[in-house]
């Protein structure tokens, strides 16, 4: 199937990692995360970018790889939660849609059988083996579908923040994407090799274990 929507989330402080960045701006290889994260999105048309803390920066970076991306701007950022950036990026977009954390590392082969996994009128969530400091973890059936989430069940498994939405809508409700999923569990789910890059722990194990960036 071909996407043809997908919202980037990169409006928060990016505070954990210590920075004083977007997490979306972190240099990874030669380029910034970012960078990686549009080049798997190269055949999507419609792109948007929600940017919020030093959106400037963000909009001047992504410009200078493609000039089509549609920026949504959060000026809540500060007080709002990813969910409502999320929101903000998709609330009039009328097909499903494909939502990717600005913080992801992802393999891409992962990411093209995540894509051909996805399904016209079918909710997919992306999940990941757990490593993170801050893991939302993910318990899944013998049909490989989600039935729960929890941050003290420690499963073989976390939530990714990625995702194809086809039915699931996101209200303004300040809380976590995951907690508006709640109750529209089971979702069925793919697994895919990436990392989220919340703190220094995490992004020193990325860049230790990934051998897909150049």
């Amino acid at each position: 199937m071909k996407i043809k929507n997908a919202v980037i989330c990169a409006a928060g402080f990016g505070s954990r990692l210590g920075l004083d960045m977007p997490k979306c701006l972190v240099p990874i290889g030669k380029h910034k995360l970012i960078y990686y994260l549009l080049g798997l999105l190269k055949d999507v048309e419609n792109v948007r970018i929600v940017v919020g803390y030093k959106e400037e920066e963000v909009i001047e970076y992504v410009k200078s790889i493609r000039n089509d991306v549609v920026f949504v701007r959060n000026p809540q950022y500060a007080s709002t939660s990813n969910s409502y950036s999320l929101y903000l990026g998709s609330k009039d977009i009328q097909d499903g849609f494909l939502t990717i954390d600005g913080d992801m590392i992802i393999s891409p082969d992962n990411f093209t059988n995540f894509i051909d996994s996805c399904n016209a009128g079918e909710d997919r969530l992306g999940l990941t083996p757990s490593k993170t400091d801050d893991a939302v973890f993910v318990a899944v059936n013998e049909k490989d579908e989600a039935v729960e989430f929890s941050r003290e069940k420690i499963s073989d498994f976390e939530w990714s923040g990625i995702a194809y939405f086809a039915t699931i809508k996101m209200s303004e409700v300040q809380n976590y994407v995951y907690e508006q999923l709640l109750d529209k569990l089971p979702i069925k789910t793919s697994t895919l090799d990436c990392y989220e890059i919340d703190t220094p722990n995490d992004l020193n194990l990325a860049l230790n274990e990934i051998d897909f960036i150049d």
